[in-house]
């Protein structure tokens, strides 16, 4: 779905727009953040946080720092110092791989996840937000040895049958893949060991090539003290880069999301490209959203819903109108429904679907005060 905003707004944005009143924010804002709650008669519940990354950091964090489970974005937020959080990327639910991002997952030089369908959206910044970038992006990893290049089909995620799997220390201590197939130990660019059992130690500081047993990878040439090399390649899939265009290499924090909701404050959500389930754009839900202004601020915007009585939700066309009305150049959708979670100084400030009212998520995105004497520098 690919729109221009060249038509009126539906008349739930107008009223968003026209009638909306801000709440007073309790407690005072600190410099360089600003919260605030919206309400109107829809019923809509909104909650916008306005960052100045000039004044604050902004960073990812991974729940329990580890690359299964899952935390709540209080908890992340408390453990990390920080003064506002919002919950971040999809992730997987149930299973031994519990909480294992659904999406790509960078924090500073440990990736957690690669994108589970190239192309489609993320966040990526460095300097602690001062420069943030919001595009799709498509992943490529590659595994060389002895003059040959074996295939990667993905990172810290399931292993099927017939894939090849790489797993770092980012993801686990152990790979937690069934019995079969052949895992390979990575330590220092060398192979130090081969295991056919399933659910291998990673090594610190290494990783581990796992085949699923039906791989047509030939497990037999790769032999013990052989080196090998892993590269990883990150590019934008929005068509060639520009002297504009930060390198996606260069990024310290990257946050998958589904789908891009607009670009230069054009609407640009594809269903199609970023092969989103049927009808998630025009079902109204718990939202949760990330954009950037022209002047370098973010906007962290939540929307309640499943609530009749407080918050219907939106959909994506609504949503991406309400971060335009909030001055956006670009905007990103985060994980919703029962996810959808704002903390702001010491508490869940929104409220969340979910039962448990503060359902533990994969990830979150944080805001800081800056590093002085005595901070630690983030989490």
């Amino acid at each position: 779905m690919r729109l221009h905003m060249n038509r009126r707004l539906p008349l739930i944005l107008a009223i968003v727009l026209a009638g909306l009143h801000a709440l007073a924010s309790a407690p005072a804002d600190i410099p360089g953040l600003r919260y605030e709650q919206r309400k109107t008669e829809g019923p809509l519940s909104i909650h916008i946080l306005e960052v100045d990354p000039r004044q604050l950091r902004i960073e990812a964090v991974r729940a329990l720092d580890d690359g299964v489970g899952r935390e709540t974005v209080a908890s992340m937020a408390q453990r990390t110092g920080a003064v506002a959080a919002v919950n971040a990327g999809f992730f997987r639910i149930g299973g031994r791989y519990d909480g294992e991002p659904d999406g790509i997952l960078k924090v500073r030089q440990q990736w957690f996840s690669d994108p589970t369908v190239n192309g489609r959206g993320a966040i990526g910044w460095a300097e602690g937000g001062a420069s943030a970038r919001i595009g799709r992006v498509s992943m490529k990893w590659q595994l060389r040895s002895g003059g040959k290049t074996w295939p990667v089909d993905g990172v810290n995620r399931p292993r099927g049958t017939a894939e090849a799997i790489l797993y770092n220390w980012a993801f686990h201590r152990n790979t937690l893949t069934d019995p079969g197939g052949t895992e390979f130990l990575i330590l220092h660019d060398r192979i130090t060991g081969v295991s056919h059992q399933g659910n291998a130690g990673i090594p610190m500081d290494g990783f581990v090539y796992s085949l699923g047993p039906q791989s047509a990878v030939k497990a037999d040439e790769l032999k013990v003290k052989a080196r090998v090399k892993v590269d990883c390649r990150i590019e934008s899939a929005d068509g060639p880069a520009t002297p504009a265009k930060r390198d996606w290499q260069a990024m310290d924090y990257i946050v998958g999301g589904v789908p891009a909701l607009f670009f230069d404050r054009k609407l640009a959500f594809d269903a199609t490209s970023e092969k989103m389930r049927a009808g998630f754009a025009e079902e109204r839900h718990p939202r949760t959203a990330i954009g950037l202004r022209a002047d370098g601020s973010w906007i962290l915007a939540v929307v309640d819903g499943r609530q009749p009585e407080l918050s219907i939700g939106m959909n994506l066309r609504e949503l991406s109108e309400l971060m335009l009305s909030l001055g956006c150049v670009d905007a990103l959708n985060l994980d919703g429904g029962g996810s959808s979670t704002v903390y702001y100084q010491g508490k869940v400030v929104n409220s969340p679907s979910d039962p448990a009212k503060d359902r533990p998520v994969s990830d979150a995105i944080v805001v800081l005060r800056p590093v002085g004497p005595g901070r630690r520098p983030g989490p």
